[in-house]
This record gives structure tokens, sequence and C-alpha cells, in this order.
């Protein structure tokens, strides 16, 4: 079992404890009023017969539990479908970006330096595990393409605000606040499948995430880049989309 699938059991199964607790609170909260229910009768609160107001309260009572019990099932079952949707997309982006490094060999990329990283990859905890994951990624991505800098920029797609950005440069005399990339002509760009625009920068857009509406970019100073190295690029965008997806579904409320 990888690291990934081992952080999807564990998502899973503490999305699914939190859930159950509030199930099981209701179910008791439900057995608790039926069990005092013919006391509250016995006091005097009716003004129908005893027998026939115990039985439509009891009656309430079950069918709600069993409404709650559906309703959980139900959540349960969406939250599977989702995970394992996601599950899914994340392996054949993982499948992708290990396929491209094996085209990189002309580059003396080591290949078990690629496969030591992705095993240590794991759902990040926090956002510092995310920003080292995704560092790491662009570390390589830079090195790769010989950049001056490289930054990953994710957007809402609907919004068109940017939720995160990541940069990594080749040297600390790189100011990237001179460099200015707007995030309407980045989604216009991948909508018309341009891959560098005109103001001195190329993008690499990912296959984008539907779990949030994110869009993600790799951009970078505009020079000649191999296709080898494209297909790379390609690949780490996307991992790093999958990355930030990860942290943000296991952490969000």
């Amino acid at each position: 079992m990888t690291p990934i699938s081992r952080f999807y059991g564990g998502f899973l199964k503490k999305r699914i404890e939190k859930m159950r607790n509030v199930f099981l609170a209701t179910f008791l909260f439900l057995i608790v009023t039926i069990i005092f229910t013919p006391l509250l009768i016995r006091r005097g609160i009716s003004f129908l017969s005893e027998e026939t107001l115990e039985a439509v309260l009891l009656l309430v009572q079950v069918s709600v539990a069993w409404n709650v019990f559906q309703l959980y099932e139900e959540v349960v079952r969406k939250r599977e479908k989702e995970i394992e949707k996601l599950e899914k997309e994340y392996q054949g982006r993982e499948k992708e970006l290990l396929e491209t490094f094996a085209y990189l060999g002309k580059v003396n990329v080591q290949m078990s330096l690629v496969k030591n990283f992705l095993q240590k990859l794991k759902a990040p905890a926090n956002k510092h595990e995310v920003k080292d994951y995704i560092s790491e990624i662009l570390k390589m991505a830079l090195s790769l393409s010989k950049k001056d800098w490289i930054t990953l920029r994710i957007i809402h797609a609907g919004r068109h605000q940017t939720v995160s950005e990541y940069w990594f440069t080749s040297s600390s005399g790189v100011k990237t606040k001179e460099i200015r990339v707007g995030n309407k002509e980045l989604l216009e760009m991948a909508r018309d499948k341009k891959h560098c625009g005109g103001h001195g920068y190329c993008v690499v857009a990912s296959t984008g995430s539907n779990a949030l509406g994110l869009k993600t970019f790799l951009v970078f100073e505009k020079n000649d880049v191999d296709r080898e190295i494209l297909e790379f690029l390609a690949a780490a965008v996307n991992q790093c989309e999958i990355i930030y997806t990860l942290f943000e579904l296991r952490h969000s409320r």
C-alpha cells in the first residue's frame, strides 16, 4: 500500500467517525426522549388520551431516527465516491509523473531520487508541509528547465482570484515582486491553449480540480524548453494541484 493510499484510508475513516459520532449523539437523544415520553404524558402534557399521544410521539421519534440514519448513510456513500474519484485522479497523475521522468534520462535525472521523493509523499498535515512538497517539485522543475525563476499559482477558476502562490528562484538576486502576471491572462491562455504570452513568460496549466473549482498554473520566463521538459512541467503542475487539493479537502469543514 502506497503512502497516499494509507492517507485515503485514514482520511475517510476520520470523516466517517465524525459523522458517526453526530449520528450516535442524535440517536441517543432520541432514545432518551422515547424513554421519558410516558413520564411527560402522565404529567398531563396532553389534550389527547395518554395512549394516543404516546403512540404519536413514539412514531415521530422513530421516524426521525430512521431519517437521521438514512442521511448518515447517504453522506458516507457520497464521501466514499468523492475519495475514490480523487484517488483515481491522483494515481493517474502519479503515473504520468513517473513516465515523464523516464523520458528524461538524457539530462541525467536519477529515477531513484524521484521514487524516494514520491514514496515519502503523503497528504500534508499542515500548510508548512504543503509548501515543502510543492517547493521540492518546483526545485526539480527549475533545475530541469534551467530557468532563473518559476512560480506556481493556484486560481479559483470561477472568481479569478489567487488562492495561493509559491515561488522558487535560482538565486536571491531574482526580484519576484517585479514579475507581474495577471490571473485573467493566465485563464485566457489556458482557454486558448496558448503556451507563451506576450509579456516574457510561458505557462503550463493543470487539468483543473473539479473538487474545489481550482486551476493551477506553472509560470516561468520565456525561452526555449525541450518537449520532454514541458511534459515533466505539465506532470509537475498537476502533482502540485493534487497535493494542495488533498490538504484543502482534509481540513475543510
